[in-house]
Formats: structure tokens, C-alpha cells, sequence
């Protein structure tokens, strides 16, 4: 094999596009030459936190793996390959063919229904064995998923209201507080709408109502061993990985990552979860 055929090229470039990122900005650019693929990262983003570019840029590596599997390739990656180029993501390697797994195939197609539910989720346990195949998903080098205990729902909502005590007095950040906020809490009745209809928080749910809500949906929390460029592109990987292994049990989710880019808020997530490392986002997961 020693070029892409155009359908080739468009499945994976449709994979890429169908990728989650940080205010749906697609902060990479996609390459194919040759047996060759390369995720670039298109650097010049001020209006979001680099973290969650190379996150998101983590995610586009990861569906399009997927892609390159469905269609049959053997598949060989380096993440950050080149020093020089601190641009370069990943670059995967057709080295082969290989029949496609099952799982390959209906992750593969769960791309597609893929979509952030914003909202609360139904009143519906998410049972134990699948959850445990969301967190096995997620099993990469250098990140970690942890599944929130019901008892931790309490120490979540105080750091997520800590964040938001430290930009709701500043306009810049309204329209990022609301969006986690109506999270949980989407008829919370703590936001209003300006004069150009324009979402604007006033304030933020209290402290026990957001617990018990946190406390009845299933959350994962995903940390990195360090906050180096590698273990952010391998958070993105694990998290679409376990979003798209939830996505094929027909459960919706959603992701927060803002709150824990405010101030030292992560920091303190971690010390109230004992968590290891650096917590990267939040994922909820619900019917």
C-alpha cells in the first residue's frame, strides 16, 4: 500500500472532524502522505486554555486510529515523534492489514451518535459491568479514570463552586460558568438573559443541591501523571475512547474541564479526592 485512496481519506478526515473539542474550535490540522497520517496541532488559540487544545487534539488522534482500523489498516503510532516540531502530535503508520475487530467497528460507528448531553440524565442506574468497560477503555499510559464515589459527590460540588466563586464577578467568564452549571442543574434557576438574549450567570446552585445531583448521575474523573504535552494528548485519547465505549451502550455523556483550568481548583480536586497526579476533566455519563 503506498498511498490513500480519496475514500480512505475521507473517512478519516470525517473521523478527525467528529471529534470532541474544547468550544468545538478543531485546533488540529490532518495530514495524509504516502502510508503516513500526521495530527498537527494549529497553534495561535488565545480564547481557550492550551490544556484543553492538546486534549482535544488527544481525542482527534484517537478517532482516527479508530478510522484507520475500520478500514482494515494495521496501525502503528507515535505520539510527539519529532522535537523539532513540538507541533506534531502523532504521526500513525500503516504498516499492514488486519480484519477489523468488533469493537473497532461499533466504536466506529458510535462516532457518529456521539453528541455532550448537557442536560440532567434519566433516573436510571448505570450498571456496574458497564461501567467497569468504560473505565477499562480509558486505560492509557500516564492517565487514570476514576469513577466518583457517592460519598466524594459532596467534595466535587465544593471545588466546582470554588471555581465559580472565582470568576462569576468577572463578565469575561459567564458564558464558561453557565455551561457547567446547567449541567447538573438545568432548571436551577440561577442564570438570566441580557437585553441581546445572551446567557448570563448571576450566580451558582447551592452547595447541597448540586451534591445530591452530582451524587445521582455516574461521574469519572480523568487525571494525567503530569501536565506535560504527552499526557494531555493521552488524556484526550482516553477520554473519547471511553465517551465512544459509552456511546455504543447507549448511555449520553458530557465533559467539564473549564472549572478545573481556574486558579489552583484542580489542585484542590485532587487533595479532596486523593487523587494522584493532575485531574485534567470531568466526564458524566448517564441514560
Amino acid at each position: 500500500m503506498n498511498s490513500w485512496s480519496l475514500s480512505d481519506i475521507e473517512v478519516v478526515s470525517r473521523a478527525i472532524v467528529s471529534a470532541p473539542s474544547v468550544h468545538d474550535t478543531q485546533p488540529w490540522d490532518l495530514r495524509l502522505d504516502g502510508t503516513y497520517v500526521e495530527i498537527t496541532e494549529r497553534r495561535g488559540f488565545t480564547d481557550s486554555p492550551r490544556a484543553d487544545r492538546v486534549i482535544s487534539c488527544g481525542a482527534g488522534v484517537a478517532n482516527v486510529e479508530l478510522a484507520l482500523r475500520a478500514l482494515g489498516r494495521q496501525i502503528e503510532m507515535d505520539l510527539l515523534p519529532d522535537p523539532r516540531r513540538p507541533e506534531l502530535v502523532a504521526t500513525l503508520r500503516a504498516v499492514g492489514t488486519t480484519s477489523p475487530s468488533s469493537t473497532d467497528l461499533r466504536l466506529f460507528s458510535a462516532m457518529a451518535r456521539r453528541r455532550s448531553h448537557r442536560e440532567a440524565f434519566a433516573d436510571i442506574p448505570v450498571p456496574a459491568a458497564t461501567i467497569a468497560d468504560i473505565v477499562s477503555a480509558a486505560e492509557t499510559t500516564g492517565v487514570r479514570a476514576r469513577l466518583l464515589a457517592a460519598d466524594e459527590a459532596p467534595a466535587l460540588a465544593d471545588v466546582l463552586l470554588y471555581s465559580a466563586d472565582r470568576v462569576r464577578h468577572d463578565p469575561r467568564h459567564q458564558r464558561d460558568l453557565f455551561p457547567w452549571t446547567s449541567h447538573w442543574l438545568p432548571q436551577g434557576g440561577h442564570e438570566s438573559v441580557d437585553t441581546i438574549h445572551t446567557v448570563v450567570t448571576r450566580g451558582v446552585p447551592d452547595s447541597a443541591r448540586l451534591a445530591a445531583a452530582i451524587e445521582g448521575e455516574t461521574v469519572l474523573v480523568f487525571a494525567s501523571d503530569t501536565q506535560e504535552s504527552i499526557d494531555l494528548v493521552r488524556t484526550g485519547i482516553a477520554v473519547e475512547r471511553a465517551w465512544l465505549t459509552a456511546v455504543d451502550a447507549r448511555l449520553g455523556a458530557s465533559i467539564l474541564s473549564y472549572p478545573l483550568r481556574v486558579d489552583d481548583t484542580a489542585q484542590r480536586l485532587a487533595r479532596r479526592l486523593n487523587l494522584p497526579g493532575h485531574p485534567q476533566l470531568i466526564l458524566r455519563i448517564g441514560y
